[in-house]
């Protein structure tokens, strides 16, 4: 006891004794302190089962935090859905105009533009304009295709019905309708081809092609495209047609038959009567013709069509 109370002197002469004091009972209050923290705080009544009864345990809803869901979208922002590809369009200029593709898209961008066979009459073959000429401008409209029945025949009161299309100087096109046969293209006072006729069996028109003049097309020629004497153009088919000059090919039109149909009359009398008018200024053109592909070609009035004599057999008709 000695040496606490010389402590406790000691401290009371240096003034000391509220420190010595203060530190006791730090000691003492700060363990009661952090095991009064430590002690488990009691979880709201409203969340806590009760053991007494089993049930209300079960009736209590379980929540898994991995699989409830949420709003996860900004305010102000607009939705996106991620299954969905989001394309963005980029410009692709190109000569004469701009094409849009979507991006991450692969496209092939092809040139329009066909090759026909071509013939001539005075030797040699065309390409459709040479040295010295020029091509008509291309039609504003578009002629009107008529619908094309299957082929039958024609009965006793009927009579092919042609219409034809051909460009003008002013860049749009005429129609005749109907046209009458033997007539002379592009016009009487030019005359490059000769219409000859309905083909009997298909739905194809013949032309007779006059020296000089130059065809490039679709078309299927006889003899053959090197010597075009006959042309045979299907319906809705375009044909190039020009003209041999001092100068080289000068280009006069484009045409194209637009509807073979057939007419009904009143009579067999009056039918015979529509299959035999043709084109006088055409009919003494073609009298003159030295054309030799012409004598594998024949109009047939009763048929109302020409006959195509290459395919005759021995016997046959």
């Amino acid at each position: 006891m000695s040496f606490l109370q010389a402590i406790w002197t000691d401290l009371r002469e240096k003034r000391l004794w509220p420190v010595a004091v203060a530190l006791l009972v730090a000691i003492v209050a700060v363990p009661v302190v952090l095991a009064q923290s430590a002690a488990p705080t009691a979880p709201p009544p409203s969340s806590t089962p009760n053991a007494a009864n089993p049930s209300q345990s079960a009736k209590l809803a379980v929540i898994n935090v991995e699989t409830t869901t949420g709003s996860g979208a900004l305010k102000g922002a607009s939705e996106r859905d991620p299954f969905i590809q989001q394309v963005t369009t980029t410009t692709t200029t190109t000569t004469g105009g701009s094409t849009t593709a979507p991006t991450g898209t692969t496209g092939t961008t092809g040139a329009t533009g066909s090759t026909g066979s071509t013939g001539s009459t005075g030797g040699g073959t065309s390409t459709g304009t040479g040295t010295g000429g020029s091509v008509p401008p291309a039609p504003t409209t578009t002629p009107t295709l008529t619908p094309n029945p299957p082929f039958v025949g024609l009965t006793s009161d009927e009579a092919y019905h042609v219409t034809l299309a051909i460009t003008d100087s002013s860049g749009g096109f005429d129609t005749i309708d109907p046209l009458p046969r033997l007539s002379l293209l592009p016009s009487d006072h030019e005359p490059l081809l000769i219409e000859l006729g309905v083909l009997k069996g298909a739905h194809r028109v013949l032309f007779a092609v006059q020296p000089g003049t130059v065809v490039s097309g679709p078309g299927t020629c006889t003899p053959g495209p090197i010597d075009c004497q006959i042309l045979s153009l299907a319906e809705g088919q375009t044909e190039h047609l020009s003209m041999q000059s001092p100068t080289g090919v000068v280009s006069v039109a484009l045409f194209a038959v637009t509807g073979i149909t057939t007419d009904q009359y009143s009579s067999a009398a009056a039918a015979d009567a529509a299959r035999r008018s043709v084109s006088a200024a055409g009919l003494t053109l073609l009298n003159k013709s030295t054309l030799n592909a012409l004598s594998l070609f024949s109009y047939d009035p009763s048929l109302g069509a020409v006959v195509d004599l290459r395919n005759l057999t021995v016997g046959g008709s």
